[in-house]
């Protein structure tokens, strides 16, 4: 992407490579009269790091330089530098919902083992909890602590390099995901919330009882017909036409939950049975398929929210069926 004019200050795209099955992240460097911020950090990683020099020096900039940094979300390939920024003088801003989370997950190493037993209780067999188990731990590994700095919320005006941008709390990916809007140009940095090749994940955790789908929903009809002019997003192409990947995405959902009606039919199921018929499990890796076990719970959320299915419990298990 080539640099993008925002007001007095110019954007750019700085690719770093992931060790997970989506390969690449994309943060963005905005550089103006104010200085120089990030906004998102991709993994703590060897690779991730020297690829995050390399493209500032080809810019002409030193990490040190780097005084303000913006996290979108609490996933690990978002603020996995953060602590290594802010030790060379960065200040963190970020969403205040996801603020909390990261520091109540980087401080209860217990919250692992919860979410496993979680796992269990959705029927995940013996072999995948391990695989999955492994996963939360290298995430875990590559989460240095930090803390914010500031904590921002809904419709608050941010300085970035100089720049204002204003910040629009979209949860459902995460339960405090934010994009970052530059009014001058219509710009969206839309983080995780939309992305133009795959679908965000959306899943429903042990520790709470909400409608993630539902709240994702919400914040997509958030987005949509504001006339935003160019969809900046951390993973793939810039979107040209936000509105109609929105539309996309919604449909993609509804299908996803006509096709989870499909397969309950008038059987007692559990969240993992249900979920080999949304994904290939056998072709997934140990964090995919916990991402893919947890969007089947969200799907199944939402259709209990609705009224259209009832989650009981048996055996040690939570099960599903249809409302008749």
């Amino acid at each position: 992407m080539e640099p993008l004019a925002l007001g007095a200050a110019r954007l750019h795209r700085l690719v770093l490579p992931l060790p997970l099955a989506l390969r690449e992240i994309n943060v963005y460097l905005v550089e103006g009269p104010g200085g120089v911020a990030l906004v998102d950090t991709g993994m703590a990683t060897p690779a991730a790091r020297t690829a995050l020099e390399d493209q500032l020096r080809q810019r002409g900039l030193e990490v040190g330089q780097v005084k303000q940094l913006f996290i979108t979300h609490f996933h690990v390939d978002h603020f996995g530098q953060a602590d290594w920024l802010k030790g060379r003088g960065a200040r963190i801003s970020m969403p205040c919902v996801d603020s909390e989370r990261i520091q109540y997950w980087l401080t209860h190493p217990e919250f692992d083992e919860e979410s496993l037993a979680y796992f269990v209780e959705l029927g995940a067999p013996p072999a995948t909890l391990e695989r999955a188990r492994r996963a939360m731990a290298s995430m875990r590994a590559a989460a240095p602590v930090f803390a914010a700095d500031e904590e921002v919320d809904d419709g608050e005006r941010l300085e970035l390099a100089g720049e204002t941008f204003e910040v629009l709390l979209t949860p459902g990916h995460s339960p405090g995901h934010a994009c970052l809007h530059h009014p001058a140009s219509g710009t969206l940095l839309v983080g995780d919330h939309v992305l133009p090749l795959i679908t965000p994940n959306i899943s429903l955790s042990h520790e709470t009882e909400e409608d993630p789908l539902g709240d994702y929903r919400r914040s997509l009809r958030k987005v949509r017909g504001r006339g935003f002019a160019l969809g900046l997003p951390a993973h793939g192409p810039t979107i040209d036409d936000l509105d109609r990947r929105i539309d996309e995405i919604l449909a993609h959902h509804d299908e996803r939950e006509a096709l989870l009606l499909s397969l309950l039919g008038e059987r007692t199921a559990s969240c993992f049975e249900l979920s080999e018929g949304l994904f290939e499990i056998s072709r997934l890796d140990g964090w995919e398929t916990w991402m893919a076990v947890g969007e089947t719970r969200a799907h199944l959320r939402a259709l209990e929210v609705n009224g259209q299915i009832t989650a009981v419990r048996r055996g040690g298990l939570i099960l599903f069926r249809a409302v008749q």
